[in-house]
């Protein structure tokens, strides 16, 4: 019977946790696209990369209609304090470009979860525009 009680309460646990954690993610996103409200031929992309068993990294570009960045964020982790970081360093670059630096990069080392996690959205990017 005890098994049971504490199954239970680490399920409800677990749904608080990842409650909070889909709120947090929709504030987010709805910060994003209240920024670029009004604007013309401005994207927003987002894509999750998951390992099986583990973490997980989410990426969000924001693109113009020239295929340049203007925001890349991502949130890497496995708990709800996970947050997400700004990667300014992708800011106006162009997408293609980027892309085809991180396939060279791939070549001399592996990538990383959340750099994963920007190549697929940034493919998806180019593959819906």
């Amino acid at each position: 019977m005890e098994i049971v009680l504490v199954a239970s309460a680490i399920f409800i646990l677990q749904s608080i946790l990842s409650f909070i954690q889909i709120r947090y993610y929709q504030s987010f996103m709805h910060k994003i696209t209240t920024k670029y409200a009004g604007f013309q031929h401005y994207h927003l992309y987002s894509t999750m990369e998951r390992r099986f068993f583990g973490a997980s990294a989410i990426a969000i570009i924001v693109i113009d209609g020239n295929k340049t960045i203007q925001e890349c964020h991502t949130l890497q982790g496995k708990s709800v304090f996970a947050k997400f970081k700004s990667q300014t360093k992708f800011q106006h670059q162009n997408l293609v470009q980027m892309i085809d630096k991180f396939a060279q990069e791939q070549a001399i080392r592996k990538l990383s979860l959340w750099e994963k996690a920007i190549v697929k959205t940034a493919n998806s990017a180019v593959v819906s525009g």
